[in-house]
C-alpha cells in the first residue's frame, strides 16, 4: 500500500482542543491526521473553507496588519508519503512551501543522491533505473556511499502520484487566496504571499 498526500499542521485542531466543533468536523469528514497522542494535521485534499479560515485566523492572531510581512509565519506542513508501512514526513521547520522541493524531482533526474529540503533533517532521491529511491533522514550531508535507502518507487507510479498532489496544493493555495481576497482582512497581499508563495 502507498500514500501520497500534503499535510498541514493547524494549531485550532491539535488535542487540547479535540471537544472544539472544528475538531469534530475535522474528524467527520476524515480530513484529521494523528501524528502522535498531542498532534494532529489536515490532509489538504479535504480541508474545508471553514478549516482553512480558522487556520489562517490563527496565524495572523495578535499580529497588526502593517507588521504581517516580518510576522506571519509560512503555513506549516509538507508532503507526507507512506509505503510497506514505512513513513517519510515534513520534519522541524518545514513549510508548505517546500514543495518547490518536491518539484524538482520531475526535472532533476540524478542517479547521485540529492537532498531534499523537507525541514530538519532531510532526505535524499535518486533515479536508478526505472525506479525512484528515497533514503532515511540525515542531519549532516553524508557521502553517497554512506546514504541509506528507505524506500523505492516504481518512476512513473511516484512521478503520478506527485503531480496530483501538487495540483491538489495549487487548489488549496487558490482557496487560501480566495478566503482573504473575500474576507474581512486588511493587508491581504502579504497576508497571502505570507502564508504560501
Amino acid at each position: 500500500m502507498k500514500k501520497i498526500e500534503f499535510i498541514l499542521y493547524s494549531s485550532p485542531i491539535q488535542e487540547e482542543f479535540n471537544d472544539s466543533e472544528l475538531y469534530k468536523k475535522a474528524t467527520e469528514i476524515g480530513a484529521l491526521l494523528k501524528i502522535d497522542q498531542y498532534n494532529n494535521e489536515l490532509i489538504l485534499s479535504k480541508i474545508t473553507d471553514e478549516l482553512i479560515i480558522a487556520t489562517v485566523n490563527s496565524h495572523i492572531e495578535n499580529i497588526e496588519p502593517k507588521d504581517y510581512f516580518e510576522q506571519i509565519i509560512p503555513l506549516d506542513g509538507g508532503l507526507r508519503i507512506e509505503k510497506d508501512n514505512l513513513t517519510i514526513e515534513h520534519q522541524c521547520c518545514s513549510e508548505l512551501n517546500d514543495y518547490e522541493n518536491w518539484k524538482k524531482i520531475l526535472t532533476e533526474k540524478t542517479e547521485y543522491w540529492n537532498e531534499i529540503w523537507i525541514g530538519h533533517p532531510s532526505i535524499f532521491y535518486r533515479y536508478r533505473s526505472n525506479r525512484i529511491e528515497f533514503s532515511d533522514y540525515y542531519d549532516t550531508t553524508p557521502d553517497d556511499k554512506n546514504i541509506k535507502t528507505k524506500i523505492i518507487f516504481e518512476e512513473s507510479d511516484f512521478i503520478d502520484g506527485l503531480k496530483v498532489v501538487l495540483s491538489e496544493l495549487e487548489d488549496f493555495k487558490n482557496k487560501v487566496y480566495r478566503i482573504i481576497e473575500n474576507g474581512n482582512y486588511e493587508n491581504k497581499e502579504v497576508m497571502k504571499k505570507s502564508l504560501i508563495k
